[in-house]
């Protein structure tokens, strides 16, 4: 048996177990720890260590009464309920009874096992009285017990509430994850397929190979978009993809300039992270303005940190961003606001993203730490179907 099994198991066997294992341990506990002062010299250290061990027995069933009626039935029926007013009562009247039965049952077995054992005098009332009250309160006593019961408890019972609150946020950041993606896919493919339909209206001859470029990207969606990571140059060939795309519909209106260096190979990246900024931009840029646009798209890979930086004109009346927080403020697609929360989610303290604005530019600015292929176990990386379209 694993000790998390031992500790936190709820089946009868272990919960058996436990509490044996805790009135053992309370048991040697108080049987022992009287032995620190100096044994009297007239008494043998046998017979001293019978006395305490015949003390600790006789207050043993009134420990366990006293700690599993506090535990059990006490804190849960009425302190946990709030009903604070029949606990206090509850209280008082466990500790009347718990005097009252060591006055009348622990306190003569104690006399009498000092007579025997120990060659002590009969206890005078006073004494009776005094140790009735002093023996519950002591450090090997019914409350300390309790006490030390409880905090046992409720440590465990804290952390099982934060692993299942962990385990709950865990499931939740993966459920809006999924939301995310779902959301992104649709809203990306049907603006390509637009792209892709006034061209094909033109009866260009390149169609046939703007559609081939389509059904990549299809795929690429399909069967790498819903991974946790992928390889980076997937991700930027996705990237090329789509401009060239729009390209074709531009045509000589549009200034493209696409810088890209740096060493990709083993790097990994959350997908279709960068997609919905290069949509933006021509989607609130590019398609709004009238004669010459401009788009320029960077990225560097420096050890393992992406800079991406995405630059466009864009109409004068409009304001997309807020420079100091970054927070966009109208113009903002689903694509946008979805890939902040999935930066979120993924990259929580690993990406840096600022959004600016001018009356004529937009400007992204986008920072992601980046994995180590080596460093991802191998099921990671094949958990959806290998049929990619960038081999």
């Amino acid at each position: 048996m694993q000790l998390h099994e031992f500790i936190f198991s709820e089946s009868r066997k272990c919960r058996l177990l436990r509490h044996i294992s805790f009135w053992l341990a309370w048991f040697s506990f108080s049987s022992f720890v009287q032995l620190i002062p100096t044994v009297p010299e007239n008494i043998s250290w046998s017979v001293f260590t019978s006395n305490l061990i015949f003390k600790a027995i006789a207050r043993m069933p009134l420990e366990i009464i006293f700690c599993y009626y506090i535990v059990y039935v006490l804190v849960p029926r009425y302190v946990l309920q709030r009903k604070f007013k029949l606990a206090i009562i509850g209280l008082l009247l466990s500790g009347f009874f718990l005097y009252l039965l060591t006055y009348l049952f622990i306190t003569p077995i104690f006399n009498l096992i000092g007579m025997r054992l120990l060659g002590w005098k009969p206890l005078t009332p006073f004494i009776r009285y005094f140790f009735s009250f002093y023996s519950n309160i002591n450090f090997t006593g019914p409350i300390p017990a309790c006490c030390f019961m409880l905090s046992i408890k409720y440590f465990k019972n804290w952390y099982i509430k934060h692993r299942e609150s962990q385990s709950l946020l865990h499931e939740n950041a993966q459920a809006e994850l999924q939301l995310l993606r779902a959301q992104v896919h649709p809203h990306f493919l049907f603006n390509t397929l637009n792209n892709i339909y006034s061209y094909t209206l033109t009866g260009h001859p390149d169609a046939a190979s703007l559609v081939d470029k389509l059904s990549g990207m299809i795929d690429y969606m399909c069967t790498e978009g819903y991974k946790p990571l992928v390889p980076l140059e997937k991700e930027i060939q996705l990237l090329n993809d789509y401009i060239e795309l729009e390209k074709v519909r531009y045509g000589s209106r549009l200034q493209m300039k696409v810088d890209i260096c740096g060493n990709m190979e083993n790097k990994l990246i959350a997908p279709l992270l960068m997609i919905p900024f290069v949509e933006n931009c021509f989607k609130h840029g590019a398609s709004k303005l009238r004669g010459s646009q401009w788009i320029e798209m960077l990225i560097n890979i420096k050890d393992n940190q992406l800079d991406f930086t995405l630059m466009n004109s864009k109409p004068d009346e409009e304001i997309i961003s807020d420079n100091k927080k970054g927070r966009l403020t109208k113009g903002q697609g689903i694509g946008l606001i979805n890939v902040k929360k999935r930066l979120q989610l993924l990259y929580t303290f690993n990406h840096n993203l600022k959004l600016e604005s001018t009356n004529t530019t937009y400007s992204v600015y986008l920072k992601v730490q980046l994995t180590e292929k080596e460093m991802i176990a191998e099921d990671v990386l094949l958990n959806e179907p290998q049929t990619v379209s960038y081999a």
